[in-house]
């Protein structure tokens, strides 16, 4: 008897959390483990949550949702990211686990399973197009058109923080070139930007948390604590980073016309929405997409790759 559920797995580098979804929400405890620190013992991780989640065989499928690139077919890993152990892209978790379980298994990129979450059970219901964008160490996103989520020709597509915002080669990105929106929108482009800030004040001119910090020394934190106390210096750098996201969200807008965008992760928190959602208004083109926080949150890779297995696999 079909139960219309699936499990699903987040595989992070610091944390595998996982749990059972049915009806586009999670209905069982979370489970939650530090990720191992080799590829064999990621595997055996998720071997061991498939067996204790899939009690008396009471799911239709599985869904992984993992950092980094997976193929057309949902079915391998292409490209891993550096948090995760040496091997892990060669893990073929759609075999492995088929042959033990004989649960159908999908496999996708977390950044698209969190925006199919978003899309199926947050702010993006009700609307066809939508892009969810998390602001975190790092800038990751996913792009639903027309109700299906866009993944390209290789299934790598959409990763919109990899667009480039200048020719000046100022910031090397963390994919090894210049100059990508993420080293600017990111929580690590906010810590750059307050220290290239900061090397451009004379000393005579230094107040508030710049008395405290040197040049090259401040971090993300200090600006935010910073704010918290009406800092003028942490205010300059914070209306810096929200312009540099602010002109990713411009021309994300005049290309794929969205209806809204989420944003989500750490970063997305601090974000003055009337006043980027105004000034988007001033420079888009062609529309003038709402701008809204995400609602799924922390479970949302789990809740994607659920849905996603399901509606591939359910029975």
């Amino acid at each position: 008897m079909s139960t219309g559920s699936s499990i699903g797995i987040d595989i992070g580098g610091t944390k595998i959390s996982a749990a059972v979804v049915k009806n586009n929400e999670i209905v069982s405890d979370v489970k939650v483990v530090n990720t191992s620190n080799t590829a064999k013992g990621i595997l055996n991780q998720v071997l061991d949550i498939t067996a204790a989640l899939n009690n008396s065989n009471s799911v239709d499928a599985l869904g992984i949702a993992t950092a980094g690139a997976v193929n057309k077919d949902n079915s391998k890993i292409m490209g891993s990211t550096g948090n995760l152990p040496n091997g892990y892209s060669y893990i073929d978790f759609k075999d492995e686990i088929e042959k033990k379980f004989e649960l159908p298994t999908l496999l996708e990129n977390d950044a698209n399973a969190a925006a199919y979450a978003e899309y199926k059970t947050g702010n993006g219901i009700s609307k066809s197009n939508v892009i969810v964008i998390t602001l975190g160490t790092g800038v990751g996103s996913g792009v639903i058109i027309d109700g299906k989520l866009m993944r390209g020709t290789s299934g790598g597509g959409a990763e919109c923080g990899h667009i480039v915002m200048s020719i000046e080669k100022k910031r090397k990105c963390t994919c090894g070139t210049w100059d990508c929106w993420e080293a600017y929108a990111s929580g690590t482009g906010y810590a750059i930007t307050a220290n290239e800030m900061a090397a451009n004040i004379a000393k005579d001119k230094k107040a508030g948390i710049l008395l405290e910090k040197e040049p090259g020394n401040i971090t993300t934190y200090d600006v935010i604590e910073g704010l918290k106390n009406n800092d003028e210096f942490a205010i300059q750098v914070h209306n810096t980073w929200e312009y540099h996201v602010l002109l990713g969200l411009v021309s994300l807008t005049n290309i794929f016309d969205p209806e809204c965008f989420i944003l989500s992760g750490g970063m997305a928190e601090f974000i003055t929405y009337d006043k980027i959602q105004k000034d988007l208004s001033k420079m888009a083109l062609i529309s003038n997409p709402q701008i809204l926080p995400a609602k799924a949150k922390n479970n949302a890779g789990i809740i994607g790759a659920g849905i996603l297995a399901t509606q591939k696999y359910g029975k």
